[in-house]
C-alpha cells in the first residue's frame, strides 16, 4: 500500500538517512510515494494554511491574521 511507503520515506528521513536511499526503481509509483514521505511534501501539517473563506475579513486583521487588540 502506498501509504506504507510514504511511511517508509518520512521514517527514513527521521533516521537520517540520505534521500538517495530510496529502495524503489526510478519512475515508478512506489519511488514517488517514497520521495513524498521523504520530503513531506503532501503530509506536512505545517505547511496547510486555512481556506481564504475561513480566515477572518476586515480592520481586525492584518495580511489574514488576526489582532487581538482589534478584535
Amino acid at each position: 500500500m502506498l501509504m506504507d511507503v510514504i511511511k517508509q520515506g518520512s521514517r527514513a528521513r527521521a533516521l537520517g538517512r540520505p534521500r538517495d536511499a530510496c529502495p524503489y526503481p526510478a519512475a515508478s509509483r512506489e519511488r514517488r510515494a517514497w520521495y513524498e514521505g521523504y520530503d513531506g511534501s503532501t503530509w506536512d501539517f505545517a505547511e496547510r494554511v486555512p481556506h481564504p473563506a475561513v480566515t477572518a475579513c476586515g480592520p481586525a486583521t492584518r495580511n489574514g491574521a488576526v489582532d487581538p487588540n482589534l478584535v
